[in-house]
């Protein structure tokens, strides 16, 4: 006759066994949505426009669409506002701050890209430079020469300019999606024109140069 410890070890097991299962149950649906999450936040690091209002529509809507049809008992007994809470805090809000590492690190190369290629050519400028000093610098002839230059070759004869020099250089394998091309040229633009009283990135300005570049891109890369 088996002693009532015997019994209890053998409920402990076989309730281990059932919290095992149940766990595995959950790490898979978890690394699902993980998966998913992973292909939205890809889909928006491949159109690097954070100020794009409709790709983030797209995304949410491809959320709601996914937990729908997979955790239907759960997003059941969302009301709308908090769905829309559980989006932002959950979904928006880490894609969004992560894209704008991502640019940020991007903005960051590109800066020190363009200087390396254009050497002495231009004068060296810092970010946190003052208005005044800005100013200074793009009324600097070297500023306003690298910016006519932008788009001229390198040398005679060459189909390399200085813009597809910068442009290689950031992406080796000159392996990149448009918008970033285009993010990358819109950085250059904004950085040595002389009418943009800055140096760092506007959103409002950025998103209209990127989308004249991707207009225009396969004439210019």
């Amino acid at each position: 006759m088996r002693q009532p410890y015997e019994r209890t070890l053998a409920r402990i097991i076989e309730n281990q066994g059932e919290i095992l299962s149940e766990l595995k149950v959950i790490k898979d649906k978890v690394g699902r949505i993980e998966n998913r999450l992973n292909d939205l936040e890809q889909k928006m690091d491949n159109s690097f426009d954070i100020t794009n209002d409709k790709a983030f529509k797209e995304i949410k809507s491809e959320a709601e669409k996914y937990i729908r049809e997979n955790y239907a008992e759960y997003f059941e007994k969302f009301t709308l506002k908090n769905w829309n809470v559980y989006y932002v805090n959950n979904i928006h809000g880490p894609l969004l701050q992560k894209i704008r590492s991502l640019r940020g690190t991007l903005t960051n190369k590109i800066k020190e890209t363009l200087f390396s290629v254009y050497g002495n050519l231009i004068e060296p400028i810092i970010n946190k430079a003052k208005p005044d000093e800005v100013l200074m610098w793009k009324k600097l002839t070297k500023t306003n020469e690298c910016y006519q230059k932008l788009f001229e070759e390198l040398e005679e004869d060459s189909d390399e300019t200085y813009m597809t020099r910068i442009l290689n250089k950031i992406w080796l394998d000159s392996k990149a999606p448009p918008e970033k091309i285009a993010y990358a040229i819109a950085n250059c633009q904004t950085i040595l024109n002389p009418k943009n009283k800055i140096i760092t990135m506007s959103d409002y300005i950025v998103k209209k140069l990127i989308a004249i570049n991707l207009v225009v891109l396969p004439t210019l890369y």
